[in-house]
């Protein structure tokens, strides 16, 4: 019998717009199929940027399939806990972490700039432009052509847009009127030098206030204040540390330690909290992924998990540059169900922890506290395991 020689398929030459996590994680499994893969991040630097950020057990068990997860645990802190409280500290409810960390996978917090490290290791052939901005975006059908800042113009296969929650190449496919306020905002910040327990992160609910302590590794904790507001408030952006320190001095436990480890205004980060609502992912040859996709509030802690299985379901689906269609078919279908089931109990999380109403807030803690903690837990785990991604 005559056997005829075998083909390899066309590859993709495919563009990455930004290097979050999603972006890097996708250049590495890229690199691994052998794809021509360019990243582009407007940052001049690989520069430490960012506070703390949770790797839940669906985030961590997709890292340790991919064979990524050891690289990362140098830097990570193991959390067995999570623990939500009243204002003063008194436990409501408490979510185990330590029984899925053999059967399934482990939950860590890690400073998102050691994350980065981390990843940014992996990469060797993917060409990085840093300092490198995205001016135009055109679908001429079956490629798409991009201007940049200070590169050459540049037709691709598939662009893949991972530039985070105001991004540029979802403002091309789907104009600006995106973002939906959740009607609070947040402070972050890094408290050195406060003994907190290690293994725990807590949220403590107030009156339309939060505060939340997620230890990392090195004596560091990661800190965030959340406070119902107007959008894009001024006065909140330019608030004075002893006004910030004022104004979350309800709060007991720890709280009044971290408070007073901040050194300057400088160290604290302050953001708007929204969702971005999409029914459809993809357009043409454009592709959005991660916070660009489907950013929504951290009351979960997905954003970096659904980052990570947006990188690996979309790695696993795309095949050669004549099934790009079919490919983006298949990651819309198994992504938008799950990301929005998340995104949807991320909200009514938040709405519930933001009650300003003080009558209605004695009435949620008290209720929340008589909630059976595994009543929780099997919410979360047919949630956050039952119902991830199926690869094979």
């Amino acid at each position: 019998m005559l056997r005829m020689p075998i083909q390899e398929l066309p590859t993709i030459n495919l563009l990455i717009v930004g290097g979050g996590i999603s972006g890097l994680l996708l250049s590495i499994l890229l690199e691994r199929k052998g794809y021509n893969t360019t990243l582009v991040e407007k940052s001049t630097e690989w520069k430490p940027i960012g506070g703390g950020i949770t790797l839940t057990l669906n985030g961590v068990k997709m890292l340790q399939d991919i064979g990524l997860l050891d690289s990362i645990k140098p830097y990570a802190n193991e959390i067995s806990h999570v623990d939500i409280t009243d204002q003063l500290g008194k436990k409501l409810s408490t979510f185990d972490l330590a029984g899925y960390a053999e059967a399934y996978a482990k939950t860590y917090t890690v400073l998102r700039h050691d994350m980065h490290h981390a990843l940014i290791s992996h990469l060797s052939d993917t060409r990085i432009h840093l300092g490198t901005s995205c001016t135009a975006i055109v679908d001429e059908g079956d490629k798409v052509k991009v201007s940049f800042t200070n590169k050459p113009e540049c037709s691709y296969d598939l662009v893949v847009g991972c530039d985070g929650i105001n991004s540029f190449v979802r403002r091309t496919l789907f104009g600006d009127k995106i973002n939906d306020y959740c009607g609070y905002a947040s402070w972050r910040f890094i408290a050195k030098g406060v003994k907190v327990q290690q293994d725990t992160l807590t949220e403590m609910w107030s009156v339309g206030k939060r505060f939340g302590i997620v230890p990392l590794k090195g004596n560091k904790i990661h800190c965030f204040a959340s406070v119902n507001t107007q959008q894009n408030s001024e006065a909140n952006k330019k608030i004075s540390l002893h006004d910030f320190r004022v104004l979350f001095s309800c709060f007991g436990g720890y709280v009044p330690d971290l408070l007073g480890a901040i050194k300057n205004n400088c160290d604290l980060m302050y953001n708007d909290l929204e969702d971005v609502h999409l029914k459809q992912f993809y357009k043409g040859r454009l592709l959005l992924i991660g916070d660009a996709a489907h950013g929504m509030t951290p009351n979960m802690t997905q954003g970096a998990s659904m980052a990570i299985e947006d990188a690996v379901v979309l790695a696993a689906s795309l095949t050669d540059k004549w099934n790009i269609e079919n490919s983006l078919k298949r990651f819309q279908s198994e992504r938008w169900p799950r990301t929005r089931s998340i995104q949807k109990k991320s909200n009514l999380l938040g709405k519930i922890g933001q009650l300003k109403n003080p009558h209605l807030c004695r009435l949620r803690n008290y209720c929340w506290q008589r909630i059976p903690d595994r009543w929780i837990q099997n919410d979360l785990k047919k949630l956050l395991i039952n119902s991830g991604p199926d690869l094979h």
